[in-house]
């Protein structure tokens, strides 16, 4: 249906937030390594996560039960809230030349759980070629953990990081067509 369509549109602000990280609204730490700023812009990247997931997490009920969706929306707002607080004290870290207390890794594992019950639940609801979810989830951790890899630190690799912005966003759009296939709004 139409309005599913179209709140399903705003979830697009995901891969935009990837391609465009210098304005501190990413997961990852931005390429410009103003660390202060990105931790000044916290805000920002809840907004981005309730813009992306909320539309999401609506379109996803349409295919899954009241209990799994719940957990799937525990387990993404968990994440990001437990990997928010992680990675600032990272940060805020590696600003200060201290060592970090909390490492931010878990709530990403946590974060991956969630995205591999919703690449599941839409693969066996999407109405033919289901080979384009894999495709799609693919892209997704393909080009996450090469933007993970790559954009900072001793690896830093221009090229590489927008590459992977570019393959991380195409998995993302792939996955969005997948879920509007599988509620079946399209």
């Amino acid at each position: 249906d139409l309005a599913s369509s179209m709140i399903l549109l705003l979830a697009l602000f995901s891969p935009f937030t990837e391609l465009f990280p210098n304005l501190y609204m990413s997961w990852w730490a931005p390429s410009n390594d103003n660390l202060a700023e990105y931790e000044r812009k916290w805000y920002r990247r809840i907004v981005v996560v309730c813009v992306v997931w909320v539309p999401i997490l609506v379109v996803f009920s349409r295919i899954v039960t009241t209990p799994i969706l719940v957990a799937m929306a525990v387990l993404i707002f968990g994440a990001f809230a437990w990997r928010l607080v992680a990675f600032s004290r990272e940060l805020q870290a590696e600003i200060d030349g201290t060592a970090p207390t909390m490492r931010a890794e878990l709530p990403e594992r946590l974060y991956v759980v969630a995205l591999l019950v919703l690449f599941t639940a839409i693969y066996f609801n999407v109405p033919e070629d289901a080979w384009r979810v894999p495709v799609g989830a693919a892209g997704i951790f393909i080009g996450a953990g090469l933007i993970g890899r790559f954009r900072r630190g001793p690896n830093r690799s221009l090229p590489v990081d927008v590459a992977a912005r570019v393959i991380f966003s195409a998995g993302f759009i792939l996955n969005l067509h997948n879920l509007a296939r599988a509620a079946e709004i399209l």
